[in-house]
């Protein structure tokens, strides 16, 4: 049976650090698989912040890159490409304009937001840096053995972010975790709070602390370059009730 699950306190967010991987019915989770002009790829994270706007992290764009295809939706079995626009390019390196952060943007070949259970995530406010201390969501793609999660799948472990800080891994403000809450391959995948704003970027790990980009240092930057980027298709609902799909594979 299919359940929804309104995650309204702290305590409901740990039901998912010993969850098994499950295949969303609905999700702000973009699977990205970029394509390199030698041939290979990477794979990544990341989340919906506007209609065709996916925010992830700067080192999952490769400067040789060439395209990505986006899983997103219901069990990530819809997907979108993108080719690489030197014209009038489609992303923007946080770190390559200006701002040392380990933070990008990319523009979508096409809107996707509230197609077959793709969603916009609010961004914190700038700032509010409160709000991403404490028991936080990772959304990932690989398990805790560092092994991708098939293609239809996610999991949402707990990551207890204890403080702000330099970050250990680049140049930025980072909200540290204790312990390894992600491995290779979640690079640019969200952190959000138990109401569901996206509160950090997952980074890496160095050592045992994991360190997710601050948005609340960054929120009007992410604003500006995604008008810069989507000119009208910026807009983020409203904090509130954050409703979460529990459906896991049988």
């Amino acid at each position: 049976m299919k359940k929804l699950l309104t995650v309204s306190c702290l305590s409901a967010l740990f039901h998912f650090a010993a969850a098994a991987p499950f295949s969303p019915q609905e999700t702000n989770y973009i699977k990205l698989n970029f394509q390199n002009q030698n041939g290979s790829g990477n794979i990544c994270g990341g989340s919906l912040v506007g209609k065709d706007l996916v925010l992830t992290a700067s080192h999952c764009i490769l400067d040789n890159w060439t395209g990505v295809t986006a899983y997103y939706g219901r069990n990530f079995e819809n997907q979108v490409s993108a080719r690489r626009d030197n014209a009038q390019p489609n992303w923007i390196k946080f770190d390559h304009h200006g701002v040392a952060v380990d933070l990008a943007l990319l523009k979508l070949s096409q809107p996707i937001a509230g197609r077959n259970g793709a969603r916009i995530v609010p961004v914190v406010a700038q700032e509010d840096c409160n709000a991403g201390i404490g028991a936080m969501q990772a959304q990932r793609r690989m398990d805790d053995q560092g092994y991708q999660l098939g293609q239809s799948l996610m999991q949402a472990s707990v990551a207890n972010i204890v403080r702000l800080g330099p970050s250990p891994l680049a140049n930025g403000v980072s909200l540290l975790a204790n312990g390894n809450v992600g491995r290779g391959g979640d690079s640019g995948s969200p952190l959000l709070s138990p109401k569901g704003v996206q509160v950090g970027v997952y980074n890496g790990n160095a050592g045992n602390v994991s360190a997710f980009a601050a948005l609340c240092k960054y929120a009007s930057n992410i604003q500006a370059w995604s008008e810069t980027l989507s000119p009208g298709g910026s807009q983020t609902p409203p904090p509130g009730d954050w409703v979460w799909p529990t459906e896991r594979r049988r």
